[in-house]
């Protein structure tokens, strides 16, 4: 049976809201890309822009639903994987993604913005942020994923911007509804929807 996450239900003893925006450090992000290889380590840097926290009397975004938004700046040299196409391509909108949902994840659980806008955060997913590392690969996984492309995208410097907008929950699985968008400065262009399924570390 799936329960919507209480994106609406905020636990209320966590004390002041937390300043946003929230820039990550670079030695962060080299601990979450740490199981990456090193030519496969695109994200450069991250900032979480802003979350909705209800209880403290935050004006939501027009649908209610962005509960959390991080942006990340991306450098790809040349492909892990393949000769130079000359253009962001497919593979490399779904690494993108993952590093960049891997740094919110672990920024969230480490700085306690899960416990905020997911309603018995510590009930549901009895994880500290050292468990997060340790099980990082095992217990985050995308079940679905869709993606757009406009126009051309220069692969060398361009950003991207992922928000989770719900989260469901079947038994021990957390389902995360985001979206993300990238942009070159020539106006190149992708965006997409991504499901991620999160098992919580009892489910792992």
């Amino acid at each position: 049976m799936e329960i919507a996450a209480s994106s609406v239900y905020p636990d209320l003893n966590t004390g002041p809201r937390i300043p946003m925006p929230m820039e990550i450090s670079a030695a962060f992000i080299a601990r979450i890309l740490k199981p990456y290889r090193e030519n496969a380590k695109y994200l450069k840097s991250a900032c979480i822009l802003d979350y909705f926290e209800p209880s403290c009397g935050q004006e939501g975004s027009k649908d209610h639903n962005e509960l959390v938004t991080i942006e990340g700046s991306f450098t790809i040299p040349e492909s892990c994987y393949i000769d130079d196409t000359g253009h962001f391509n497919a593979v490399e909108f779904n690494i993108c993604f993952n590093q960049l949902a891997y740094v919110l994840f672990g920024k969230c659980i480490q700085s306690g913005i899960f416990h905020r806008i997911v309603f018995d955060w510590e009930q549901r997913v009895n994880l500290s942020y050292e468990s997060f590392l340790r099980y990082q690969l095992s217990s985050m996984f995308i079940a679905k994923i869709e993606g757009n492309f406009f126009r051309p995208l220069d692969s060398k410097n361009f950003k991207a911007r992922l928000t989770i907008h719900r989260i469901m929950w079947t038994a021990q699985t957390a389902f995360v509804y985001t979206k993300i968008s990238y942009q070159d400065e020539r106006a190149g262009r992708s965006k997409g929807a991504v499901l991620l399924a999160f098992r919580t570390v009892n489910g792992l």
